[in-house]
């Protein structure tokens, strides 16, 4: 990782940065299933991984806090509804067939994702998790790859898309059902190809940061929000 916006990373730079973008995958299985808790999955992840490389590379993002225009924000909150209420409307008619119900509750119940620590930490995952997943995925991993001549094009996007998906591996296959965790995944990818393009596009790691949390982030507060409507008596 180089901290100089100005000056390409070497190869060392380089090799350093791409090890660094997969210890996520290492903190969300030492946090989800050697220590069995959420809370420890994102500090590993927030506190180890991300705010350090956050923090040497700022210079790489500082310049795109530039705050969403109007039209961009209402583009945001209506994107944001419509996925909801297809994320809610494809839960209810297959959601039986990607996963369980039961098990996913039992999950979150060992998690500490329950009860009285239900709304900190999906308060947390909506607003801190996606600022700082925008500002290392694409403000630090994104621009310090795009300023290293390749032979791939778009390595920045396509590396920065791939490792942000993977790490999300150790998540899906505790809920979802086989095969749908690999397919759960590839789509993930594509969505942080989305974000990249998003933030190229914008030049605003605050509008990408806000279309995170929004989109997805949101509708899975609202599917786990779904779920506990479906299963009033889970205790």
């Amino acid at each position: 990782m180089n901290a100089n916006p100005s000056t390409p990373p070497n190869a060392a730079q380089v090799t350093g940065l791409l090890v660094w973008s997969l210890l996520p995958c290492l903190a969300i299985w030492v946090g989800m299933y050697a220590l069995g808790s959420a809370l420890w999955a994102y500090f590993l992840y927030h506190g180890l991984c991300l705010v350090p490389a956050i923090f040497y590379g700022r210079t790489l993002w500082k310049e795109s806090l530039r705050l969403p225009t109007p039209r961009e924000l209402t583009v945001l909150f209506s994107l944001a509804i419509v996925f909801s209420a297809i994320a809610v409307l494809g839960y209810e008619l297959i959601g039986s067939k990607l996963l369980s119900d039961e098990q996913t509750l039992q999950l979150m119940k060992r998690q500490g994702w329950f009860g009285s620590l239900f709304w900190p930490i999906s308060i947390y995952a909506v607003i801190v998790n996606p600022v700082l997943e925008e500002l290392f995925w694409r403000g630090v991993v994104l621009n310090a790859l795009d300023r290293v001549r390749l032979p791939v094009k778009h390595f920045g996007i396509i590396w920065s898309s791939l490792a942000y998906g993977a790490f999300h591996y150790g998540i899906f296959r505790l809920v979802l059902f086989p095969v749908y965790a690999e397919i759960g995944i590839l789509m993930l990818t594509l969505y942080g190809a989305f974000l990249a393009i998003v933030y190229r596009r914008t030049g605003s790691i605050i509008t990408t940061a806000i279309a995170h949390g929004l989109l997805t982030d949101t509708a899975a507060l609202v599917l786990m929000i779904d779920l506990f409507r479906r299963h009033p008596n889970f205790t």
